[in-house]
């Protein structure tokens, strides 16, 4: 009995301790609307997004080298580049009448942050078993290496900014 306790807690602690390595997983969106976007942003007023951009972003422990394998985004798979930035990260509010007024995507942090960008879709549907899974009940799953552990940084729901004014 006390082996197969010792087996578990073994098994079990690296994935504890490369899970926390990711403290914290933002994913918002900002729809490309065909013209000026209207000030009621109901579903009823929306016309059809001729695009929709991501912004994702996992802060993780300060020093820890990571690489990504890839990210589910609404339940469709996307190869992806991940980029550091600086943090706090700020975008336009409005960015059909720039007024100065910023939104804060990701506050101010002492860890490294990270931007996922992401790339060219790879297929239909998540790939893995495990981005399946966690795909199900989150809206963003981003796969991630550090050394020997995998671990995913996920969000639940995607919130969405401001629209933008398409030409």
């Amino acid at each position: 009995m006390r082996s197969i306790c010792l087996l578990v807690f073994l098994a079990v602690t690296p994935v504890l301790m490369a899970q926390s390595l990711v403290s914290q997983t933002f994913a918002y969106s900002r729809d490309t609307t065909p013209g000026i976007p209207s000030r009621d942003n109901t579903p009823s007023s929306r016309r059809p997004p001729v695009k929709t951009d991501y912004f994702i972003y996992v802060v993780v422990k300060k020093g820890t080298p990571i690489s990504s394998t890839g990210a589910c985004v609404r339940g469709k798979f996307f190869a992806v580049t991940l980029r550091k930035v600086d943090s706090p990260v700020l975008v336009e509010h409005d960015v059909s009448v720039p007024t100065g007024v910023k939104d804060t995507l990701v506050g101010p942090t002492s860890d490294d942050v990270y931007q996922v960008e992401l790339g060219h879709q790879q297929n239909s549907e998540c790939r893995a078993q495990d981005e399946r899974l966690l795909s199900q009940a989150h809206e963003v799953v981003v796969s991630l290496k550090s050394g020997q552990s995998t671990l995913h940084a996920v969000a639940d729901k995607i919130v969405a900014l401001r629209p933008a004014p398409g030409m």
